[in-house]
């Protein structure tokens, strides 16, 4: 290995190798004058040329390093090269640069370079900056994603938390629901409806508790209201119409015999008091008799049973409603009873009304007492019938009659009032064809006629 030593005290000018490598001559070596001073005077100058070797580098002198005091002219310390100077170094494998070993008093180039070297630049590689560019944009990212997270997350609550709230608006505002459901419920985004929402509805103050209603105004909520009188005058003329038609229709007006045996069924017909048997021999116009006959057969067989009358088509479930005589009697009974018998005919009628098979309907004994009782009277007057006609025809039609006769009287039956039938007159003005209907009065009075009597002469 190739040095070169400066000894101090004297000027010396020396190669930068102190000789050539590779047996060169000095002449073709560039050189660089040292200049240096006795004793102890500064190094104005050291020109050093790194010296190639092939074997191992000795180790650098122990003991604190010599720093030479610097030049004025040269205040870095750092040698002066000449710009001719240069190195050649053999191509082989094993080839390594070391520095040459500096004496007491001199500074080694490499020293002062790789110092100014480490102030002025890092000590990073271009790896390892990468690799801690790439660390922290991961950790950048990371970060971002986490204070994302927890801020839709948030805003989501918030959101789901006022849903209750825009129920109002999004009941009235079909296209703000489309979209909410379009959106989805964890969707980023906020869809608004351009259709201007409605002003919110003034939810109204809740009614207070409804107060039970006595069980009379119950009951009368219940019931149909009461026909007017009107109505009532209108429906009992209609069936004595009917009465009187089915007498012109299929009776006539002859002078038949009346044997013996035909006295005691004669009997059974007509009013309070009146002979039949003696009536139809004295009467101008039989037929006359006949309609006050069959009134009086047909009103009684329909309404209710008082007494020790006979049997009655009246409905057995009505009869136990009938109210007793009210005069007298406290104002709250009397009340009681009358709603006891409306309620009684409005459970009767539903039921039948609303059940087609109800027992009252498919009743063939009920039917056929409707069609017996017809049957008895058409035979009772044979003698004055009229042979033209058809004797099923006048049994169907006289049932017919009788059937519309008994709606009558259950219909009348329910009214708020209570009203009679009265056949007063009979046999002094003639021959009374129809009864008169009387409104009864609560206090007991005659009441107030409805119906006027019809009376025909004898």
């Amino acid at each position: 290995m190739a040095s070169s030593t400066i000894p101090r005290g004297r000027p010396t000018t020396a190669g930068a190798g102190g000789a050539c490598p590779g047996g060169q001559n000095e002449g073709s070596c560039a050189q660089a004058p040292v200049e240096t001073g006795g004793g102890n005077a500064p190094v104005t100058g050291i020109a050093s040329e790194p010296a190639v070797t092939t074997g191992q580098v000795p180790p650098p002198p122990i003991g604190p390093p010599q720093v030479s005091p610097v030049n004025s002219e040269n205040p870095a310390g750092n040698s002066v090269v000449s710009p001719n100077a240069s190195v050649n170094l053999p191509q082989t494998g094993a080839t390594s640069l070391a520095t040459p070993t500096a004496g007491p008093g001199v500074v080694a180039p490499s020293s002062v370079d790789g110092s100014s070297a480490t102030k002025g630049g890092s000590n990073l590689s271009g790896g390892a900056v990468a690799g801690v560019a790439i660390a922290a944009l991961i950790i950048g990212a990371g970060l971002a994603f986490a204070a994302a997270f927890f801020f839709f997350k948030r805003r989501n609550k918030t959101r789901d938390g006022a849903v209750g709230y825009n129920n109002n608006y999004t009941d009235s505002s079909p296209e703000l629901v489309m979209m909410q459901k379009s959106a989805g419920r964890n969707s980023p985004y906020v869809q608004v409806s351009q259709t201007p929402l409605p002003p919110p509805v003034t939810i109204p103050a809740p009614a207070p508790a409804a107060v039970q209603q006595p069980p009379k105004d119950v009951i009368a909520s219940i019931l149909p209201a009461a026909a007017h009188d009107s109505e009532i005058q209108g429906r009992i003329s209609a069936l004595f119409g009917q009465i009187h038609r089915h007498i012109d229709t299929y009776y006539r007006d002859v002078h038949a015999s009346i044997t013996p045996s035909m006295e005691p069924e004669l009997a059974r017909f007509g009013a309070k008091d009146v002979n039949m048997a003696e009536l139809l021999q004295d009467c101008s116009s039989p037929t006359t008799a006949l309609k006050h006959a069959l009134a009086v057969y047909v009103l009684g067989i329909t309404g209710p049973k008082s007494g020790d009358e006979g049997e009655t088509l009246f409905p057995e479930e009505l009869k136990g409603a009938r109210s007793q005589n009210n005069s007298g009697l406290d104002s709250n009974l009397s009340t009681a009873q009358t709603l006891h018998r409306r309620l009684s005919v409005y459970l009767y009628t539903t039921a039948s009304a609303s059940s087609p098979t109800s027992p009252r309907r498919r009743s063939w004994s009920f039917q056929g007492d409707i069609r017996e009782a017809a049957e008895h009277f058409s035979l009772t007057f044979f003698p004055w019938a009229n042979p033209g006609s058809d004797d099923q025809e006048k049994e169907d039609d006289l049932t017919r009659v009788i059937s519309d006769a008994l709606e009558t009287r259950v219909w009348l039956f329910g009214q708020p009032a209570e009203y009679e039938f009265r056949w007063d007159g009979v046999g002094t003005r003639g021959v009374v064809v129809s009864p008169e209907l009387v409104k009864a009065d609560r206090l007991g009075g005659r009441g107030r006629v409805l119906v006027e009597s019809g009376v025909a002469g004898l």
